[in-house]
């Protein structure tokens, strides 16, 4: 009889505990799958172990000599670095040079070019604390020298040039982050830049920097209207004559980014038109029939980016269009790439890292509601109580169905349970459902519908499935279903990290978080 088996896995600095009810799998090949499907891993890895005689980590080869407590460490594959230079009449810049980085094996040579991440797209979310960049020679020396009278006499800086190169460079930097920051994120920046410069803090006003909020609110709208007559595709699509006729009001229809999404409405990458990309679309469409051949695939959607989003955004079709035109994106591989892509943040890592480390205290608090709420909690965790040895699947399942009754929202708007019914059956009662996850057991299935139409199937758990929900409705542009709007605000806020400066999160929201990290 096959025994329990548990391992030590150090991933990213992180020790994680891994266990194998039915013993160590037979192959290396097994046991990575079950290792990055445990740990929800997108990426190639390998596997290495520690030798106990040698005290040091050793590449894993066969899993015979594995045991119980056994230490393993995940090593991600060698990352290739492969640059392309686009030749142009006049001389070269920095930005001629593109820089691309794809997982993948050794070679002899490559002939192939991969843009993972195009050079015309932002490459990470808002940051936590802004940085605040290096300005001119002359800006830096006067406000070095500013910095020190106000430290030894309290007086301030007060120089217009200085204040102009200041407001240009900030705005510059903040453009490269988002094109429409809101209250908070300037009050971010002011904030930086007067602990940075303390010379710059104006006399009489309440915190020292008002003044610089409101000058950053009218630089940033300056700074667009210049981008904008550069041709900058995510500001010209607010302009009036991208309106329809009955909507050519200034503040009416705007499409910006409400999620922290980073690269919202990209332009396309230098050398592509509408017309080249919709060749390589059709391209895709053929490639996505063909098996093994993800890593074209992945390199022909990255390069596509930039049209489905000006579909998704500025069209708004229905899904089964989209599943239509883009066949290839309804995968959850793929899902993961397209949310990365908007919002530079990984997606199945980012959230189930999240989801584990504070599971433990959100269990805690779910235990300790009363009332109807807190008995419909404690009915779902008698799935936990009843099975000391539940996977850890099984815990993100729970905590999550847990999570959306206490932000005082059903289950069942998120997770439909069918009981000996097949998925094609499954698949006819919800063409009705304009989002849900429906969940099959005897035959087991995971699935995920929107618009009636069936998007995902094949998924491991319904924790996954909540998961690539929230990354489909990034992908799609999508609203939050509307009964669930509180749960969706804990996936995006808590468990993904987006969007914190955005306006004030829900008092739901605002008391679990208080709750957790008290």
């Amino acid at each position: 009889m096959e025994q329990l088996v548990r391992f030590r896995v150090l991933v990213n600095h992180e020790a994680r505990k891994v266990t194998f009810s039915n013993g160590v799998p037979s192959t290396v090949a097994e046991l990575v799958a079950a290792i990055k499907e445990q740990l929800s891993i997108t990426t190639p890895i390998t596997l290495h172990y520690k030798d106990k005689e040698f005290d040091d980590f050793f590449t894993l080869t066969s899993t015979e000599e594995l045991k119980d407590k056994d230490t393993l460490k995940v090593v991600d594959e060698p990352v290739t670095v492969v640059l392309s230079v686009i030749p142009q009449e006049s001389t070269p810049d920095a930005a001629d040079v593109m820089c691309s980085c794809e997982h993948e094996s050794h070679s002899s040579s490559s002939d192939t070019v991969i843009l993972s991440q195009p050079p015309s797209e932002r490459q990470s979310p808002w940051p936590a604390v802004f940085p605040i960049p290096v300005f001119s020679h002359n800006t830096e020396l006067a406000l070095r020298q500013g910095n020190e009278i106000y430290l030894r006499e309290g007086t301030p800086l007060t120089s217009p040039r200085v204040k102009s190169d200041i407001l240009e460079r900030l705005a510059e930097t903040m453009f490269a982050y988002t094109a429409y920051p809101n209250d908070e994120q300037r009050c971010a920046v002011a904030q930086a830049l007067v602990d940075k410069h303390p010379c710059l803090k104006e006399p009489g006003s309440f915190s020292g920097m008002y003044g610089w909020q409101q000058s950053l609110k009218y630089k940033c709208g300056n700074y667009r209207t210049q981008r904008k007559a550069l041709g900058s595709p995510e500001l010209l699509i607010n302009s009036l004559k991208h309106k329809p006729d009955d909507g050519k009001k200034p503040a009416k229809n705007i499409k910006k980014p409400k999620r922290a999404e980073v690269n919202y409405f990209p332009p396309h990458q230098p050398g592509e038109t509408d017309e080249t990309l919709e060749n390589l679309r059709l391209e895709l469409i053929t490639a996505s029939k063909r098996k093994d051949n993800v890593k074209t695939i992945n390199d022909m959607m990255a390069r596509t980016y930039s049209l489905r989003r000006q579909e998704v955004v500025a069209q708004s079709p229905m899904v089964p269009e989209l599943k239509e035109r883009w066949p290839a994106l309804f995968d959850p591989f793929q899902i993961n790439e397209e949310f990365r892509r908007c919002t530079a943040v990984p997606l199945e890592p980012k959230f189930m890292f999240e989801l584990d480390r504070h599971s433990p205290k959100l269990m805690q608090i779910f235990s300790d509601k009363g009332g109807a709420v807190g008995q419909r909690i404690k009915n779902l965790m008698m799935e936990l109580i009843q099975d000391s040895g539940v996977s850890s699947s099984k815990k993100r399942d729970v905590t999550l169905k847990c999570l959306t009754e206490y932000m005082g929202e059903s289950v069942q708007d998120l997770i439909t349970d069918f009981h000996g019914v097949a998925e094609t059956d499954v698949h006819k009662t919800l063409e009705a459902a304009s989002m849900m996850i429906y969940q099959c057991q005897e035959p087991d299935a995971v699935g995920i519908v929107i618009d009636g139409t069936p998007v995902l199937t094949g998924i491991t758990s319904p924790s996954r499935a909540c998961c690539l929900l929230i990354g489909t409705i990034y992908a799609l542009n999508l609203e939050y279903p509307a009964k669930l709007p509180k749960t969706f605000e804990v996936f995006q806020r808590l468990f993904l990290g987006l969007d914190t400066l955005r306006p004030k999160p829900s008092s739901k929201f605002i008391t679990l978080r208080n709750k957790l990290f008290s």
